[in-house]
């Protein structure tokens, strides 16, 4: 596995564990330490979205920055593998 491919791993574990604690807290809002686990893995999952985003281009339409032209499309898709 290429060190993108590890990154696109660990987001899309990340972003599984936030939905899941999303939910839980909807049942569960008092939960200070379920509380406390979702932030850390929501800063955790912006943090290695923006690593991504830095080195391989945007990973959803909303992290196309849009200045000059609509970077979205020039860059592989995010299922796509660099060869």
């Amino acid at each position: 596995m290429n060190a993108r491919d590890k990154l696109l791993a660990d987001i899309r574990a990340l972003s599984f564990a936030a939905v899941e604690t999303n939910l839980y807290l909807d049942s569960y809002p008092e939960d200070r330490e379920a509380l406390a686990y979702f932030r850390r893995v929501r800063d955790e999952l912006r943090a290695l979205t923006a690593a991504y985003e830095q080195a391989h281009g945007p990973l959803t339409a909303m992290g196309a920055t849009a200045k000059d032209s609509w970077d979205w499309v020039t860059t592989p898709w995010p299922w796509e593998s660099e060869v």
